[in-house]
């Protein structure tokens, strides 16, 4: 195997052909390597020393790789012995052709360095895009990942997610609770505030500030409308909800507040007897057949037999 390697080499021209490529090849593996830790440490250092979000750590960490990388190609290309300013104008060339090529994957790209100006979320927040709920598991150059909370990857290409409105729900750390709650009009609202506002301060996951409140709403069809409203931390809103909720539902029967369903009532004529109204309905619901003409009951007739 030596020889022909020899063999190989003699009619290449010898080591002297060969070695430009083999220290080209060699300084696009190790800048691989090179660029993959220098992309790690600058994401340490964005994380660490300047308090930034993941989404920044990520952004500026593929930006320090593909950086680093492209610097290691052009080393290598003038290893070879290749002309850089003619390379460079055939890039900018087919930069421009690419652009055409390609107008859905670059607008993807710029719309992403717009989300990360913008920076409207970050990873692992939990965002609702037009109709998508879920948790941000990357961002990436072309497009970024949700996972729903069924356990679904989402992709949404960057363009699409710079034009939809983006509902972020971690982006603050406390959260506000709204109950609609309907009771009789005959209730007395204002025991009712007082009883429900003290039930309120007791929960555990509750915050006493700001202070939780009962609001009277308006008048509803069927009994008054009111507005229970809490606060609780972000990681404890789901949890917190669902208590006060059923807390609400237990006071109230506590308090022997029923619900009122809806009702409709209904207003007879008084020149009308109810008997009267019966059988117009019974007539209506079941009208008589239609007459028919003088012509067909004749013709219907049966005829007399001769005796």
């Amino acid at each position: 195997m030596l020889e022909t390697l020899k063999h190989w080499l003699s009619r290449s021209g010898g080591w002297e052909s060969m070695e430009p490529y083999v220290l080209g090849a060699f300084w696009v593996l190790a800048g691989y390597f090179i660029a993959r830790l220098f992309a790690r440490g600058v994401d340490r250092v964005v994380r660490l020393r300047h308090g930034a979000s993941p989404h920044s750590a990520v952004i500026a960490s593929k930006t320090a790789f593909y950086s680093a990388f492209s610097l290691v190609v052009l080393v290598a290309l003038s290893t070879l012995g290749v002309e850089l300013s003619g390379l460079l104008a055939a890039a900018g060339i087919f930069t421009v052709a690419l652009g055409f090529a390609a107008q859905t994957s670059v607008s993807n790209i710029i719309s992403g360095f717009f989300l990360f100006m913008d920076r409207p979320f970050s990873i692992d927040d939990t965002v609702k895009i037009d109709t998508t709920l879920g948790t941000v598991i990357s961002i990436d150059l072309l497009s970024t990942r949700i996972r729903t909370f069924d356990n679904l990857m989402v992709r949404i290409p960057n363009e699409a997610l710079l034009k939809s409105t983006i509902t972020n729900y971690t982006l603050y750390g406390v959260r506000r609770i709204e109950v609609p709650v309907r009771v009789p009009f005959a209730c007395d609202l204002v025991e009712l505030q007082r009883s429900l506002t003290q039930t309120m301060h007791a929960l555990p996951n509750i915050l006493d500030e700001p202070s939780p409140v009962v609001l009277i709403d308006r008048f509803g069809e069927n009994g008054m409308e009111l507005l229970v409203r809490a606060w609780s931390e972000r990681q404890h809103y789901i949890s917190a909800r669902s208590e006060l909720t059923g807390t609400i539902h237990a006071r109230l029967q506590e308090l022997g507040v029923d619900i009122p369903l809806p009702q409709r009532v209904l207003h007879l004529s008084p020149s009308t007897s109810p008997e009267r109204s019966s059988d117009e309905l019974l007539a209506r619901l079941d009208p008589a057949p239609p007459k028919r003409p003088a012509r067909e009951e004749a013709l219907a007739a049966p005829t007399p037999s001769p005796d």
